[in-house]
This record gives C-alpha cells, structure tokens and sequence, in this order.
C-alpha cells in the first residue's frame, strides 16, 4: 500500500489480490471439490469485468497461487 497526502492508497496488485480473495471466500460454499475454486473464481471475475471500467487482467494461476495463500484453505 502506497500514502498519498493524506491517506492510503491500495496499488492495482493489491486490488486484485482483495477481489480474488472476496471471490474465493463467497464461492468457496458452491464448490464441491477445492480443486474446482480457482476456475470458479476466473469464471466470476471475468462476467464482472463486462461492468467494470478498468477490468481485472488475472490468470488462473495466479488465482490459484493466491488463494493457495489464504490460511482458510490450508
């Protein structure tokens, strides 16, 4: 996270990760098998980026990687 004159600023790295994470922890009940959650959240967040302006360029490994992160799913 960045300070900017008077408060702090999340970097667009940082935002991904916090959307990801947000996908995983809403989508984690839907899912049968934790092998399934990465391409659940992919799924997601890319029918978002039709309503966003500046849309999310994530993969499924770093999906992956990230919610391989998480301590609720160790």
């Amino acid at each position: 996270m960045r300070w900017r004159k008077w408060r702090m600023t999340m970097t667009r790295s940082e935002e991904i990760d916090l959307e990801i994470r947000n996908q995983a922890a809403r989508l984690y009940p839907k899912c049968v098998a934790l092998f399934e959650l990465p391409m659940m959240v992919y799924t997601q967040i890319m029918m978002d980026n039709s309503t966003r302006k500046k849309p999310f360029r994530v993969s499924e490994a770093r999906i992956r990687r990230t919610i391989g992160t998480m301590p609720e799913f160790q």
